[in-house]
């Protein structure tokens, strides 16, 4: 996967932003385990929440936005369909399934990431991408065997239907560098909210649910995501998936510490594997990177 030269800045608060942004994300298992909710009730209040939040940056940002739209087009509202489908299917996953089941899954991004570019843009497929993904698949076999003692396959797909909702928003958003952002996490808010709504029972939250709702979504989301592209600005984009894979090491500990979840040992050694595989494939890309 090509990566791409950073902004001039400061290294060390790219390293920071990254690292952050991944301590944000790698949250939202413990949060959700918080909340005494119907999944797609949290789904439902995680999309009002973040589009709320994001109101007051939409109207600051309105010519930009506008402009995004009118160039961006389909390939926006596309971006928002995916980005939708990956929220969704991403709280259902956790109410499924252990929380390290779901996120070794998310190892596999850069794979299917690397594969769409490769069949809708023409971008090389290199060798130590397809020995990383024969790793990865080794270790996802390792994890569903650990889902199938877990009784948590259900989870561990829905896991893979983010990936690939998460995967193709990447190969969508490199094919059309014009697709901004925000217009584009605002689209998805909107989305995801139209699908979780006919499904969600409404059921009102208890008042010390209320901060755990706010956490989630303009917290760990949202925070968590402008973070990533604040990191961006100062470190190549290699080097910022790399320290992003954190999470998926961050996560499952979050749970095992404070509430007890313990991944099996199937679980644990496929998502070694996985890992391992995102990691070393994301830094091999970083040294054939240019600049």
């Amino acid at each position: 996967m090509a990566t791409s030269s950073p902004a001039p800045g400061s290294p060390a608060l790219g390293v920071l932003y990254a690292v952050t942004a991944a301590v944000f994300f790698s949250t939202a298992g413990f949060i959700v385990r918080r909340l005494d909710l119907p999944a797609w009730d949290v789904s439902l209040a995680r999309s009002v929440f973040l589009g709320v939040t994001l109101l007051p940056l939409l109207w600051w940002t309105r010519h930009q936005v506008i402009a995004d739209a009118r160039h961006a087009g389909f390939a926006l509202v596309l971006s928002g369909a995916l980005l939708a489908g990956s929220f969704v299917a991403f709280i259902l996953a956790l109410g499924l399934a252990p929380v390290a089941n779901v996120l070794i899954v998310f190892g596999a991004i850069p794979f299917i990431t690397a594969l769409g570019a490769r069949l809708f843009l023409g971008e090389p497929l290199h060798r130590h991408t397809l020995a990383c993904m024969a790793l990865a698949c080794a270790g996802l076999a390792l994890s569903v065997g650990g889902s199938l003692q877990a009784g948590a396959l259900a989870g561990m797909a829905l896991a893979f239907v983010v990936s690939l909702c998460m995967g193709a928003n990447y190969v969508v958003v490199r094919a059309r560098r014009d697709v901004g952002m925000v217009p584009g996490i605002a689209l998805a808010c909107l989305f995801s909210g139209l699908v979780a709504l006919p499904f969600a029972s409404f059921q009102t939250p208890r008042w010390e649910e209320i901060p755990w709702l706010l956490a989630l979504s303009p917290g760990q989301l949202g925070i968590g995501l402008l973070l990533y592209v604040a990191a961006l600005k100062h470190i190549p984009a290699g080097r910022a998936a790399l320290l992003g894979l954190l999470e998926l090491v961050l996560g499952p500990i979050w749970v095992w510490l404070l509430d007890g979840e313990t991944p099996g040992p199937l679980t644990l050694a496929g998502g070694g594997l996985v890992i391992t595989a995102a990691a070393l494939n994301v830094w091999l890309d970083s040294r054939d990177a240019p600049g």
